[in-house]
């Protein structure tokens, strides 16, 4: 498979798990503004499910840099440096429950990635984060609105919602 077959490959597979963690970000919400539990193995699920997200994410970032050869903006790596200690972290919470608590930092990460999206729309002037790097340079456009921060600002969205509810429900749940 060449490069351009790749990238397009990665592009679709990414854009529609962003498609997906927005219909489950929406779910997860409903349930937790209608107060709806369950036992303790759906619950803990929802750990899971944000473990997964972290993880896809960490991993999305690293095939993009590494194997298609996206270049990293200055926000790219602020972005990195949120999610890859959250995805650690989680994957450190699957054996010390409480320590699932990093996984909130996601939400220093949905800001991180809207002001990334209000500069890669022409927002602030645009400009350079780096040298090399322009912040308004979309390397991914698909259906002209998801690119590179709207999936990674999806990733910490999904990974605060799916916590927040892990955490009201853990509670509710009677062992």
């Amino acid at each position: 498979m060449d490069l351009m077959n790749l990238t397009i490959l990665l592009n679709t597979f990414f854009g529609f798990l962003t498609f997906v963690a927005w219909i489950s970000s929406a779910a997860i919400l409903y349930l937790y503004f209608s107060k709806k539990t369950f036992g303790k193995l759906i619950t803990d699920q929802f750990l899971n499910f944000a473990i997964s997200v972290a993880l896809f994410s960490s991993i999305g970032s690293i095939v993009y840099s590494e194997v298609v050869g996206f270049i990293p903006c200055r926000f790219c790596w602020y972005q990195r440096y949120l999610m890859y200690p959250i995805a650690i972290g989680l994957i450190v919470s699957i054996f010390k429950r409480p320590f699932f608590r990093i996984g909130y930092l996601s939400i220093f990460g949905v800001l991180t990635s809207a002001y990334h999206i209000f500069l890669q729309n022409g927002g602030g002037g645009g400009g350079s984060c780096a040298i090399d790097v322009p912040c308004d340079l979309k390397y991914v456009n698909i259906f002209g609105f998801i690119s590179i921060p709207v999936m990674a600002g999806t990733g910490f969205l999904t990974i605060f919602v799916a916590l927040l509810y892990y955490d009201f429900a853990r509670k509710e749940v009677v062992e």
